[in-house]
């Protein structure tokens, strides 16, 4: 193995060391707390972030690489979720979330009621704090096509507002 292929393995171990209890959590959690489910999926999840390695930002704060293996892990889920390969067992113990935070979240959900898998990808890294040629690289996008899905995103959830009346 060459220099070149020994710093890209490296850099992608030292990645999956910093944020392998968040892909075990988030995948013991999909799982419904099974041991075996849990450790295929997490298999699942390496091999998408190994995939899509380049999708990274070079020089991602922590912050930012948290976030982009939070969104791979919910991409496998929804994409395993969609080929019947997973069924989510409700937890006895749920995370706790403030009450202010799951209100919010809960009008966003219903806001976003309708989007597309893209477009709720989108919405997840705008809420994150993404710009949208930010978004453009975590989607693997033009960052032209960033804008038309965030303005798609907007449109879509000021619909919804209106028929609810908010």
């Amino acid at each position: 193995m060459g220099d070149k292929d020994t710093a890209r393995y490296s850099g992608f171990d030292a990645l999956m060391e910093r944020h392998q209890e968040l892909v075990r959590t988030l995948c013991w959690w999909h799982a419904g707390g099974d041991t075996e489910r849990t450790a295929d999926l997490v298999q699942e999840v390496m091999m998408s972030l190994w995939h899509y390695r380049h999708t990274l930002r070079s020089g991602a704060s922590a912050g930012e690489e948290r976030q982009w293996v939070r969104w791979h892990c919910r991409s496998v889920f929804s994409h395993l979720r969609r080929k019947g390969d997973v069924e989510t067992v409700p937890l006895e113990e749920a995370p706790e979330v403030a009450d202010d935070d799951r209100s919010g979240r809960d009008l966003i959900d219903r806001l976003a009621d309708g989007l597309n898998d893209r477009e709720r990808q989108m919405l997840e890294l705008v809420l994150d704090g993404y710009t949208d040629g930010e978004a453009a690289t975590a989607l693997g996008v033009t960052e032209a096509e960033a804008r038309r899905l965030h303005a798609t995103v907007i449109e879509k959830m000021k619909r919804n507002a209106k028929r609810m009346d908010l």
